[in-house]
């Protein structure tokens, strides 16, 4: 597609209110939601105006198009960005659990070249209280609420 083809495109996407939104938990290997679970929502275009959540669930803030959804209730819930002008977004239905067993695995490998041996260190960790390295997976050592 030419240089020319790609302007007249975005132009056309900005002008009809083209948008993109979306949920996840705080570590993106992570994708069970659990009642103890903080979920991220994003909004990326200009005709936000808030969310709209079940009263089962709360916003940090409501108006913000990148806000934390807590639900305390398990089940289905229904979450939609309410928006100005004549295009409605679409609804999603997002699973809630209610499962406190939601841990992962982190291991960090520790080779030994001149005598070609490996130590694994291994420990489980929250993803809702995990240190920043644990969530980008650069941790040398557990953070303080993880288990060994």
């Amino acid at each position: 597609m030419s240089a020319g083809a790609v302007a007249v495109l975005l132009s056309c996407l900005s002008c009809c209110g083209s948008a993109v939104w979306r949920y996840y938990a705080s570590s993106r290997n992570y994708r069970i939601f659990s009642t103890r679970s903080t979920i991220t929502l994003e909004y990326e275009g200009t005709l936000f105006s808030e969310w709209s959540v079940p009263g089962t669930c709360s916003l940090k803030n409501k108006r913000s198009p990148k806000t934390e959804l807590r639900c305390s209730s398990p089940g289905i819930q229904t979450i939609r960005p309410i928006v100005t002008g004549p295009d409605l977004e679409e609804e999603r239905y997002l699973f809630v659990g209610s499962s406190n067993t939601c841990f992962m695995w982190y291991h960090r490998v520790i080779p030994f070249h001149q005598n070609l041996t490996q130590i694994i260190k291994i420990w489980v960790y929250d993803p809702e209280n995990a240190d920043p390295n644990e969530l980008l997976w650069n941790a040398v050592v557990p953070s303080l609420k993880s288990f060994c």
